[in-house]
């Protein structure tokens, strides 16, 4: 129920997120262009008034003069860029903003002199000049004004690439939403399954356990054969472990209360299980266990774990099916994480299927749902806060599966 809240509230979110991240990408793409338009008229005004100015000047005025005061007075008050005022022959008279000692340009040293000639040069290229002269019509030039590029100017050249990363960052945020949205359902479609699987296998299970209960009381007053009584024994074994798997179905995608177990104990339990049953699968399978890692314990769920290295070792005995072979499990400590390895000499598996193995309906065998290993995935990376991968594998040579659990889980 807290599942099916989270994915409608977070499914509202993804809502929200586009209409709402839209509508203000947009008012920000407004606000952002109109505050540059109105900078770049500020910019511009000083163009038209200069001009004017300029132009109504009465022919005994020294051009000369009036431009560096109109230039100190009107120009650089209002800028933050690099600007040159030249005369006829393109040879600096004033200059700001051009990181060069203020004085006679005949007083500067060769190097500050070819400086300012690179920087005009650069901005004449660039067409970002004015050529001063008596009047319109007149060919007469009597100076220019060079300027460099505003704050504004460089704003609007990146402008349409920030606009263009902000919209790309917006639809990735989005998609990886809908991604996690989408793996939430998948999880509350398998964790509904296994609960409901849980649930079902509850009644029948009870019921044929006070059978077998019933069946042994009666055949030890009636009979007293203890060849049935040990096979009722066996079955009541088998009833008491297909609860255990109830119960295991039951905790996916429930709160697991961890506590400290002896690992090595486990790992052993679940081989010794196996071992009883090896006739049933194939009389030349071997199962080996090398343990380094003695009484070892950890935080984890018992269970979990069991049911991780019993899917594992199920895959490893199903891979050697009507061949001989071997499943060599190793235990060590390496960098203060605990390793378990699950080798085999059966089938192998290519390359590109050693992450998609663990997907939930991939699977390398004719029959099957392919559930197994995405549920050793989710206990011991989500629960167990582990590693489980692949390690190595070969087609026909076997594979190697590894999890890796810290010393102290979650």
């Amino acid at each position: 129920m807290k599942q099916k809240r989270k994915n409608s509230n977070q499914r509202r979110f993804i809502q929200l997120y586009y209409i709402g991240g839209s509508l203000l990408i947009f008012f920000m793409f407004i606000f952002y262009t109109n505050s540059l338009l109105k900078q770049v008229k500020k910019d511009v005004e000083v163009v038209p008034d200069l001009y004017s100015k300029f132009l109504g000047l009465p022919d005994d005025v020294n051009l000369e003069q009036f431009i560096f005061s109109y230039f100190m007075q009107n120009i650089v008050p209002k800028i933050n860029y690099p600007i040159i005022i030249a005369d006829s022959l393109r040879t600096p008279s004033s200059w700001e903003y051009c990181e060069i000692e203020k004085k006679s340009y005949d007083e500067l040293t060769f190097e500050d002199q070819q400086k300012l000639q690179k920087m005009y040069k650069n901005m004449e290229a660039k067409g970002n000049y004015i050529v001063l002269k008596p009047n319109i019509d007149s060919k007469e030039v009597v100076g220019y004004l060079f300027y460099g590029e505003s704050d504004t100017m460089k704003r609007l050249r990146i402008m349409p690439y920030l606009e263009m990363l902000i919209v790309i960052i917006f639809i990735l945020l989005g998609v990886y939403g809908l991604s996690i949205l989408k793996k939430n359902d998948r999880n509350m479609l398998w964790v509904g399954l296994a609960k409901e699987t849980a649930h079902q296998f509850g009644t029948p299970l009870s019921s044929l356990k006070a059978w077998n209960q019933f069946l042994a009381m009666r055949i030890k007053d009636k009979y007293d054969d203890e060849e049935m009584l040990a096979m009722l024994e066996d079955m009541n074994t088998d009833i008491d472990r297909l609860h255990k798997v109830a119960s295991r179905f039951g905790k996916v995608g429930s709160t697991i209360k961890l506590k400290p177990i002896n690992l090595d104990e486990i790992i052993s339990e679940t081989i010794d299980y196996f071992q009883k049953r090896l006739p049933n699968y194939s009389k030349k399978i071997e199962i080996k266990y090398i343990s380094k890692i003695d009484d070892l314990e950890i935080i984890a769920d018992s269970d979990l774990i069991k049911w991780t290295l019993e899917n594992l070792i199920r895959n490893s005995i199903d891979a050697l099916t009507n061949t001989a072979g071997e499943i060599l499990i190793t235990s060590f400590i390496h960098k203060k994480r605990i390793h378990v390895q699950i080798s085999d000499t059966g089938k192998g598996l290519p390359k590109k299927m050693f992450k998609s193995i663990f997907f939930p309906g991939v699977t390398t065998k004719e029959r099957g749902w392919g559930l197994g290993l995405s549920l050793a995935k989710r206990i011991i990376e989500k629960y167990h806060n582990g590693i489980i991968k692949v390690l190595e594998s070969e087609i026909n040579k076997g594979t190697t599966i590894e999890i890796v659990l810290p010393r102290k889980s979650k």
